[in-house]
């Protein structure tokens, strides 16, 4: 890693400043000063990325981590970010790859497993995104977030569930307009409800239909 300039430094730690007051465009300010004088520290490509998701300006924080990776692709948190960063702007499955590539620098990097969970789960994709937060929550157990995200994969994953068998089950049976009204309403709470009652009016329907052959 290139040395940073003694000035660099200054407006390093100046933006560092404002980034923990929440004045983040003034940051960015602050890290490009840094980076003028320092073109090449990783570190300052990758405060001004993070500077600029926190600011919405998700475009220019990608630029960012890619000039950071140039110097240094054995940064996880800079792949972290960057996966983050193109989330925002819905490339979801490049987003899963940079976190890919940073939880294989880093398998425990709590946050590259919760943006991948996040990913996923925009996705659909969730018995993927419950493999997130339980990796997580494998590492620390006490993180209230990944326990948070993991129980709502769990109401998606058995929401989207009933809706499918609500159309499969369409092809057999009346399905009851309650029934529908649990999906329609995301009544997450009677899902499991729904699911058992469903199954139970397509095995009747069925196995009439058996006795009448």
């Amino acid at each position: 890693m290139a040395t940073r300039d003694e000035d660099a430094e200054h407006w390093y730690h100046r933006g560092q400043a404002l980034c923990t007051t929440g004045c983040f465009t003034d940051a960015v300010v602050c890290y490009d000063k840094a980076l003028e004088l320092s073109p090449d520290d990783p570190v300052l490509w990758r405060r001004k990325g993070f500077a600029l998701i926190k600011a919405g300006r998700y475009d220019e924080a990608v630029a960012c981590f890619d000039k950071a990776l140039a110097v240094d692709p054995d940064d996880a948190t800079a792949w972290q970010r960057k996966g983050y960063a193109l989330a925002h702007l819905g490339e979801h499955d490049s987003a899963v790859a940079c976190c890919d590539r940073a939880l294989s620098l880093d398998p425990e990097h709590i946050l590259a497993w919760q943006s991948r969970g996040w990913v996923l789960g925009v996705m659909c994709r969730y018995d993927e995104a419950l493999e997130c937060y339980e990796a997580v929550l494998s590492i620390d157990p006490e993180r209230g977030s990944a326990a948070w995200h993991r129980d709502r994969m769990r109401e998606r994953r058995g929401l989207a569930a009933l809706e499918a068998e609500i159309r499969e089950a369409g092809r057999v049976v009346e399905v009851p307009a309650c029934i529908r009204d649990v999906a329609r309403e995301r009544d997450y709470g009677n899902v499991d409800l729904a699911r058992a009652v469903l199954r139970e009016l397509v095995g009747r329907a069925e196995r009439a239909a058996i006795q009448r052959r």
